[in-house]
């Protein structure tokens, strides 16, 4: 049972929604997440008798199974997302694959949450706010990339196919301290396609 104390950093947005359906954005709170570095080649097949999935090894690529998803961060650095509340188990059961193998396991689910951004009009979106290309030939379903986003680190996930019902679907994790500041740009950015405009409850100014 999710512990009833917990508040997600974005607790107080609504989901918003464009005229039309074209466009939605809303948060994804409270998912667990790990970061883990370890060398790939020595540590692979002990995070997949764990995970259920190797290490991705190259840029954008991601792993899937039931336990969780791995993005690919750098050569020898991933962000392991899975369900609420199963990252402190999930980073034990890591931790006791891998020992011998020189690693770290940092829990970071206080220090992300993510925004989805979903409809056929998010891609249009996600280009005013990141120098990725977010053509469909190059950011393609499955595949995670980190950046830049509106002056925020983030890392951005296509979790549903474009041609999916309702368009495509892509979560932003983004850390807690800028995850209001970052709604209130994403809400702007979509407010030509009909998104409202969002103002930060810390009143500072909008920066793209």
């Amino acid at each position: 049972m999710a512990d009833p104390r917990r508040r997600s950093p974005l607790a107080h947005r609504a989901p918003l929604t464009a005229e039309g359906g074209t466009l939605t954005i809303a948060e994804r709170p409270l998912l667990g997440r790990l970061v883990l570095r370890v060398d790939a080649d020595k540590g692979d097949a002990a995070v997949a008798t764990v995970i259920g999935a190797g290490l991705p090894k190259a840029v954008a690529e991601t792993a899937l199974s039931e336990a969780a998803t791995i993005f690919w961060l750098s050569p020898d650095e991933w962000m392991i997302v899975t369900a609420a509340e199963a990252e402190e188990r999930l980073a034990a059961d890591l931790g006791a694959a891998l020992a011998g193998i020189h690693h770290q396991i940092a829990v970071v689910s206080d220090y992300y949450t993510a925004i989805e951004i979903a409809g056929a009009r998010a891609r249009d979106l996600l280009s005013k706010l990141t120098t990725l290309d977010m053509h469909a030939r190059a950011f393609k379903p499955g595949e995670a990339r980190a950046g830049i986003f509106a002056k925020a680190n983030g890392v951005l996930f296509q979790r549903v196919a474009d041609d999916a019902g309702g368009g495509p679907a892509f979560d932003l994790a983004v850390r807690w301290s800028m995850a209001d500041y970052l709604w209130c740009v994403v809400a702007e950015a979509g407010h030509e396609w009909g998104l409202p405009v969002e103002h930060p409850v810390a009143g500072e100014p909008l920066f793209h």
